[in-house]
């Protein structure tokens, strides 16, 4: 009994992919960064030439997939992803009546938007931005104009090089606009880097949101979505810590970037209308 009993421990764990038991670890060939390395400040310029506030350059075509009702490709940097919209259409499952429609999002990393691969199955994190972006549609399509109707939003990331969240309700909500579904106001989004009242960076790339700096001095995340006509904030997320008296100035930063947004992103959106009129 007591060999059968080392025997069962020596198996090998069937749901793990376990290495060799003489495995080591691969060197690390990257630099070393002490904790005395300081973050880009206001008065500096950051890596890529931008300013401590300012905006990644912005390019959006709207009506690129043709199955769906409405659709937009935005690029910020980096940063490209695909949303489309498909509906409103009947609830197929059996449901109770509802004077209100519902929406349902999917969003998805494709396996090639980050470093690493990302898997087909949705994850833990794709499901929490599903649900974000759902709650703040919700928000903002007038449901009581279709009940028993649903709509479908699908947003793809192609490529992540950060701010992937708040431009992904960004173009969530072009898509719908595109799709000829009335709504309140769009939903403009931003992403601020902060790490004290001097380091503040606004629309942070990839490296800045979560390269050396994020990891060595902590820092937060703060991600906000507004509805410039409305003058409203329709989502807010921190992650990290923020003394109160510090919030202020970072939600008010995070403002002042998306009223910014807004009106690049309308004037991409006039010039997308006038396009397809020309065509048709």
């Amino acid at each position: 009994y007591f060999i059968q009993s080392n025997l069962s421990l020596k198996m090998p764990d069937a749901k793990r992919n376990c290495g060799p038991e003489d495995a080591i670890e691969p060197p690390v060939l990257s630099k070393e960064f002490s904790s005395s390395d300081k973050a880009p400040q206001k008065s500096k310029t950051r890596p890529d030439g931008r300013k401590w506030n300012e905006l990644r350059p912005l390019f959006m075509k709207a009506g690129i997939i043709t199955k769906a009702q409405g659709s937009v490709y935005l690029e910020m940097g980096n940063t490209k992803l695909i949303a489309a919209v498909y509906g409103p259409k009947e609830i197929v499952k059996r449901e109770e009546f509802s004077l209100k429609g519902k929406v349902f999002c999917e969003f998805k990393f494709m396996p090639f938007a980050k470093i690493h691969y990302c898997e087909p199955r949705q994850n833990f994190e794709e499901k929490i931005i599903s649900k974000c972006i759902c709650d703040a549609m919700e928000g903002v399509i007038l449901l009581e104009r279709f009940p028993k109707a649903q709509v479908d939003i699908s947003v793809q990331v192609i490529e992540d090089d950060g701010g992937v969240l708040p431009l992904a309700l960004t173009a969530a909500s072009v898509a719908v606009g595109n799709a000829n579904i009335e709504i309140k106001d769009l939903v403009v989004g931003t992403t601020l880097r902060f790490f004290d009242a001097e380091n503040l960076l606004v629309d942070p790339n990839g490296e800045e949101e979560h390269g050396r700096h994020s990891r060595i001095l902590g820092g937060a995340g703060f991600h906000m979505a507004i509805l410039p006509s409305l003058s409203q904030i329709s989502y807010l997320k921190q992650t990290g810590r923020i003394e109160q008296s510090q919030a202020k100035d970072c939600i008010e930063t995070s403002w002042e970037a998306c009223l910014r947004l807004a009106t690049g992103i309308k004037k991409l959106m006039k010039e997308s209308i006038e396009e397809t009129e020309e065509i048709r």
